[in-house]
C-alpha cells in the first residue's frame, strides 16, 4: 500500500495483507462476546492510497481505486481499549444502521468494519507521521478495528459516460455546525459557533474570526446562505474543502490564488472570465444542492422521535455558568454591536439541511438541564445505557412498519404505550449525597414489589418503562428487559428491589433528554459533502433529480452523503460544560481588549 498526500508519485509502501473486513450491510448486529458473523476477507490494495486528514477522533484515509475511505480511531497511549476498538467499531456501525439512518435517510451509508493487523498499523502511522498537522499528534491510531466507508467526493451511482461532459469530479464537504438553539439555551446575541471564534482567536488557533454563521446557512434564504459560502471561503477553518477526483485542492491551508484557479477549472467551460464571476457561479452550484430535495424511497422518519417529547421537571436547575459572566459576555457583545440572525425559514423538506436541522431540533429541554441529569447520575450512567436503548428502540418502532404520513397508526401506538405503568429502574448502585442535589427525583421512590430487579457487581440490569410522557421503550444494560406491570416475572430468586435501589431511579424522560441531546450533538458535528459532475447538454439523463441548473447554461450532477456521525459519548456533556464556559470568558477577554485598543486610539 502507498501512502500521500495528494500526490500518489510522493508515496510511502507498506504491507496491507493481513488486513480483513467484515460487512455491515446485513442486518445482524455484532454480538460484542463472540467472533465477527461474517468470514474475514483478504483486505488488499494495489494503487496509491491518500491521507484524507484528520480531526480530533479519527484518522481517514482514502482508497483511491475503490473510491473508500476508511476511518482509523486516534487516542492517547494510555487510553486504548482492549478489545482493540471493536465494540466501538460495532456501535458506530450499528449506531448509523438503527439510528442515525432513521433521521438521515440516504444520505447515509453504512460502513464496513476493518480488522487490521498491529504491525500494519504501527506501519501506517509511520507512513503518515509527516502528513499530521502538528496540532493533531497528540493522538495516535492504536486500535486496529476501523470503519469503512464511500467516498463522498465521488458520485456513488454509476452513469453512462456519454451524459457527462468531462470525467473530472469536484466536490466539496461542509461541516455546518449549529444551526438552531431553543429560546431557553439563547442567553447571547451570537450563536454557539460565532461564540466560538473569540475563543479560537484567543487561543491563537485563528488570526482573524470568520464572518461564517451557521445559522445563515440553515436559514432557507439565498442572500443569508449565499453569504454564509461567502464566509466559508474567506475563512475555510475546518469547516470546508474542495476536492478534485477524491483530492483536496483548497483548504485553510490554501490561498486566495489556490481557490481562484480550482474555480477556474471548474467552470471552465462557463461564459464567465473572472473570479467574481466564477465564484458567483459557486455560491448558486452549493446553494442548490444544499436546497435540493432528494427521493426518501423507502426512508421513514423515526416515528418514535416525532412524538416524544421529555417532559420538564418542575424545578429550577442548577446553573453551571455564573450568571455575572454571562450578564458581562452579554452587555459587551452589545457595545461591540455584533449579534446573529437567529432567525431563518423553513427548508425544503428531505433536503440535506432540512435533515440535519430536524435532529438538531429533538428536544432535550436545556443545555442546562441536560448537565443537571449528567451530574446527578454520572456514576451510574454509561454509553451502553444510551446506546443500547437508542438501537433497541429504534427497531421496536421500525418493527411497526409505520409509513411517514401513517400518522394515526403511530398516535395509537403512543397512546398504548402512554397508557402502560411503566418505570425504569436502575439497580445496584447509588447515587452520592442525594439529598443536597437541587435535581430531585422523589417521584421515583417509590418502587414496589411489583418490579423486579436484580443485582451483580454494581452494575444495572433490570428494567421497567415509564411510559408517562416518554412514548420510547427503555432499554438498559445487559439483561435488557421489556415488563409492563402484570408481566414482571415472580419468584426467580433474584429479588426486589429495595428501598435504597428504588431512590437511585432515573426518569425515562432523562434517558430521553440525554439521548436526544447526544443525537443533537451528532448532528452538530457532521459533514457534508457533496460531489458534482458536469452534464453535457446534448444529452438528457432519465431523471432530473440531483440535476442542478446555473443560469449560465451549465448542468451538474450532484450526490450527497452525510459524515462524521460518530456517537458521541456522555463524557462530551462535561466536555461542553467546561468549553462553554471557557469561551465565555474568551469572549470577555477580546471584547475587553478591542474595547481598551478603541478608546486607546480615541
Amino acid at each position: 500500500m502507498r501512502i500521500s498526500e495528494g500526490n500518489p508519485a510522493a508515496a510511502t509502501m507498506f504491507s496491507s495483507e493481513s488486513m480483513t473486513t467484515s460487512t455491515g450491510s446485513s442486518g445482524d448486529v455484532y454480538p460484542a462476546s463472540s467472533e465477527l458473523p461474517f468470514p474475514p476477507r483478504t483486505f488488499s490494495v494495489e494503487d496509491s492510497v491518500v491521507y484524507r486528514g484528520e480531526g480530533n477522533a479519527n484518522v481517514v484515509i482514502a482508497l483511491s481505486q475503490e473510491r473508500k475511505v476508511i476511518r482509523f480511531r486516534k487516542s492517547l497511549p494510555d487510553d486504548v481499549p482492549p478489545d482493540g476498538g471493536r465494540q466501538r467499531a460495532e456501535r458506530e456501525v450499528e449506531f448509523v444502521r438503527s439510528v442515525a439512518s432513521c433521521f438521515l435517510g440516504p444520505y447515509t451509508q453504512i460502513p464496513e468494519i476493518l480488522r487490521c493487523d498491529a504491525k500494519d498499523i504501527a506501519r501506517l502511522s509511520e507512513a503518515i507521521q509527516t502528513l499530521r498537522p502538528e496540532k493533531r499528534r497528540d493522538k495516535n491510531i492504536t486500535e486496529t478495528y476501523a470503519t469503512k466507508f464511500p467516498d463522498y467526493t465521488f458520485l456513488r451511482t454509476k452513469h453512462d459516460p456519454r451524459l457527462f461532459r468531462g470525467k473530472e469530479i469536484f466536490s466539496v464537504e461542509i461541516k455546518p455546525k449549529q444551526g438552531y438553539s431553543r429560546d431557553d439555551d439563547r442567553k447571547l446575541q451570537k450563536c454557539s459557533y460565532c461564540l466560538m471564534q473569540y475563543y479560537k482567536l484567543k487561543k491563537k488557533v485563528i488570526t482573524s474570526r470568520s464572518s461564517y454563521c451557521p445559522f445563515d446557512l440553515f436559514s432557507g434564504v439565498e442572500e443569508r446562505m449565499k453569504s454564509a459560502l461567502k464566509g466559508l471561503l474567506a475563512s475555510p477553518q475546518n469547516n470546508l474543502k474542495i476536492f478534485r477526483n477524491g483530492v483536496i485542492v483548497y483548504n485553510q491551508e490554501s490561498s486566495s490564488s489556490d481557490l481562484e484557479r480550482v474555480l477556474a477549472e471548474w467552470f471552465r467551460n462557463s461564459p464567465s472570465s473572472t473570479s467574481e464571476e466564477y465564484t458567483d457561479e459557486f455560491y448558486d452550484l452549493i446553494y442548490g444542492a444544499l436546497l435540493c430535495p432528494f427521493s426518501q424511497e423507502g426512508f421513514k422518519p423515526s416515528a418514535a422521535y416525532e412524538i416524544s417529547e421529555p417532559a420538564r421537571r418542575d424545578f429550577e436547575p442548577i446553573s453551571y455558568i455564573n450568571p455575572d459572566v454571562v450578564a458581562k459576555a452579554k452587555k459587551l457583545l452589545y457595545f461591540s454591536g455584533e449579534a446573529c440572525n437567529l432567525q431563518g425559514e423553513t427548508l425544503p423538506n428531505n433536503s440535506v439541511l432540512e435533515r440535519i436541522l430536524h435532529v438538531q431540533k429533538l428536544p432535550f429541554i436545556t443545555t442546562e438541564y441536560v448537565y443537571n441529569i449528567y451530574s446527578t447520575f454520572r456514576l451510574l450512567l454509561k454509553d451502553d445505557i444510551v446506546y443500547n436503548n437508542l438501537i433497541k428502540a429504534q427497531t421496536f418502532w421500525g418493527h411497526r412498519k409505520f409509513s411517514y404520513k401513517s400518522t394515526k397508526s403511530i398516535t395509537e401506538s403512543a397512546k398504548t404505550l402512554k397508557d402502560t405503568p411503566w418505570r425504569t429502574c436502575i439497580t445496584g448502585t447509588h447515587t452520592p449525597n442525594r439529598t443536597t442535589n437541587r435535581h430531585s427525583y422523589t417521584e421515583h421512590r417509590n418502587v414496589n414489589s411489583e418490579f423486579q430487579g436484580t443485582t451483580n457487581n454494581d452494575r444495572i440490569k433490570s428494567v421497567l418503562v415509564p411510559g408517562k410522557s416518554n412514548l420510547l421503550p427503555t432499554y438498559l444494560g445487559d439483561n435488557d428487559l421489556l415488563y409492563g406491570k402484570s408481566d414482571v416475572p415472580q419468584n426467580e430468586g433474584n429479588g426486589y428491589c429495595t428501598e435504597a435501589e428504588a431512590n437511585c431511579c432515573i426518569s425515562s424522560e432523562d434517558i430521553l433528554c440525554l439521548q436526544n441531546y447526544l443525537l443533537f450533538s451528532c448532528a452538530r458535528d457532521c459533514s457534508i459533502l457533496i460531489a458534482f459532475r458536469e452534464l453535457n447538454t446534448d444529452v438528457a439523463p432519465a431523471s432530473n433529480e440531483g440535476v442542478i441548473k446555473l443560469s449560465n447554461g451549465l448542468s451538474f450532477l450532484c450526490d450527497i452523503g452525510i459524515s462524521d456521525l460518530d456517537p458521541k459519548s456522555l463524557r462530551c456533556i462535561e466536555k461542553h460544560r467546561q468549553r462553554d464556559t471557557d469561551v465565555l470568558n474568551s469572549v470577555i477577554s477580546v471584547l475587553e481588549e478591542d474595547l481598551m485598543l478603541k478608546n486607546h486610539s480615541t
